[in-house]
C-alpha cells in the first residue's frame, strides 16, 4: 500500500506537468494526493486518483477488436484524390504522411493508389471495388449507395462530433483573395460570413453565427476558383446572394484548391476556394476568411465488414505499408 501510495503522488506530479499547459495549478493537485496519503490512502480513493494520474501520462492508444470476415478480402486498393487537391492535401497532414518525398511527390501516399479527380469519382470507384478504400469531404456523403462511412478512432463522421472535436478528420473551407476587395466583393464576402452561415450550418459546422444582411445593391461579376469540395457549397452561396442581389454576377469554377490560389494570387479570379489550410508562403500573399469547417469522410464498400479505423491504422494504409485489408487485425486484440 506504501508503495502504490508513493507511485500515485509521483504520478500526481507528473500529471500536474502536462496539466499546467493548460493553466491548471499542479502543486495544488500534488498537496491534495499528499493528503488522502496522510488519511491512510483509502482504497477508493486510490483508484481515482491512479486513474488521473494515468489520464496525464501520454496519449492513449487506440483499442480495436479484431474484425471478422477481412481474411476473405484482398489487397487494399486505395483511393486517392490527385495532386493540388485541398482535400488530399488536408487528409495526408490530418493522418501524418504529409511532406514532399525524396520522389518529389507531395505526400506519402501509396504509388499504388488510383487517382481520382473529384468526390464522386472517389464515391463511383468505392462502389464498384469490394477491396477499395478513400476519402470525401463529409458533405458529399449524400446518395452513397454501395459505400459506407467508416468510424475513425471511435468517433462517427458526424456534425455533432465535427463540432465538439471529437472526429478527428477536420479541415476548413476559405476564400482568399489578394489586394482591397471592391465592394460588391465585400458585400458578398459579409453575406457569406452572415446570413449564408445558415446554409453552411445545413452541411458542415458554420464558421461564424447567422447574422440579417442588407445587400449594398451592386452591379458586377465576381468569379472564384478552385477546390471542388468546396464548390458546391459556394455554388449554393452564390445562388442565393444573387437573388438577394440580382445586379451581381457569380461565377463558380472547380478546379482544385491549389489552382484557385494560384489564380487568386495572379488576379486571374476574385477569389480562391481552399478546402485545406493555407501554406505559410499563401498567407503571406494572400487574405483569407474561413467560412466553414468540414470532415472528410473515410469511406469502403458497402460488402468490407470494417466499421471503425484508427489515424495509424489509416497511415498504414495509405502509405502501403497496410497490404491486405486483413493485415488490419495483425495490430488489433
Amino acid at each position: 500500500m506504501s508503495h502504490l501510495c508513493r507511485t500515485l503522488s509521483c504520478g500526481a506530479e507528473s500529471m500536474g506537468q502536462v496539466i499546467n499547459g493548460y493553466h491548471t495549478r499542479p502543486q495544488g493537485l500534488k498537496r491534495k494526493v499528499n493528503n488522502m496519503m496522510q488519511k491512510k490512502c483509502r482504497l477508493p480513493v486510490l483508484l481515482l486518483a491512479a486513474a488521473l494520474s494515468l489520464g496525464g501520462c501520454g496519449t492513449t492508444t487506440q483499442s480495436m477488436q479484431k474484425t471478422e470476415g477481412l481474411d476473405a478480402l484482398g489487397v487494399v486498393q486505395v483511393i486517392s484524390r490527385e495532386e493540388g487537391s485541398g482535400t488530399r492535401s488536408a487528409f495526408a497532414q490530418l493522418v501524418g504522411f504529409d511532406g514532399s518525398t525524396a520522389e518529389g511527390k507531395p505526400d506519402g501516399t501509396t504509388d499504388t493508389a488510383q487517382i481520382a479527380v473529384s468526390a464522386q469519382e472517389v464515391i463511383a470507384q468505392v462502389r464498384s471495388n469490394l477491396n477499395a478504400v478513400g476519402y470525401i469531404s463529409m458533405g458529399s456523403l449524400t446518395g452513397l449507395d454501395g459505400e459506407k462511412v467508416l468510424d475513425v478512432n471511435h468517433a462517427a463522421g458526424t456534425l455533432a462530433n465535427l463540432k465538439g472535436g471529437d472526429y478527428p478528420l477536420s479541415r476548413p473551407f476559405c476564400l482568399a483573395w489578394i489586394g482591397t476587395l471592391s465592394d460588391l466583393e465585400q458585400d458578398f464576402l459579409t453575406y457569406v460570413t452572415g446570413k449564408g452561415q445558415t446554409i453552411v450550418s445545413q452541411s458542415y459546422v458554420p464558421a461564424k453565427n447567422s447574422t440579417t444582411f442588407l445587400s449594398g445593391q451592386q452591379t458586377g461579376t465576381i468569379t472564384i476558383h478552385g477546390s471542388t469540395s468546396a464548390a458546391p457549397l459556394l455554388q449554393e452561396l452564390a445562388a442565393e446572394y444573387m437573388s438577394i442581389n440580382p445586379h451581381a454576377t457569380i461565377v463558380v469554377t472547380a478546379s482544385d484548391s491549389t489552382t484557385g490560389l494560384n489564380d487568386a494570387m495572379q488576379g486571374i479570379c476574385d477569389f480562391g476556394m481552399a478546402s485545406r489550410e493555407l501554406k505559410d508562403y499563401e498567407k503571406e500573399l494572400l487574405t483569407y476568411q474561413v467560412i466553414a469547417q468540414d470532415g472528410i469522410a473515410v469511406i469502403v464498400n458497402a460488402q468490407n465488414p470494417l466499421s471503425d479505423v484508427t489515424i495509424e491504422e489509416l497511415k498504414g494504409i495509405f502509405t502501403g505499408s497496410i497490404v491486405s485489408w486483413d493485415d488490419i487485425n495483425t495490430g488489433r486484440k
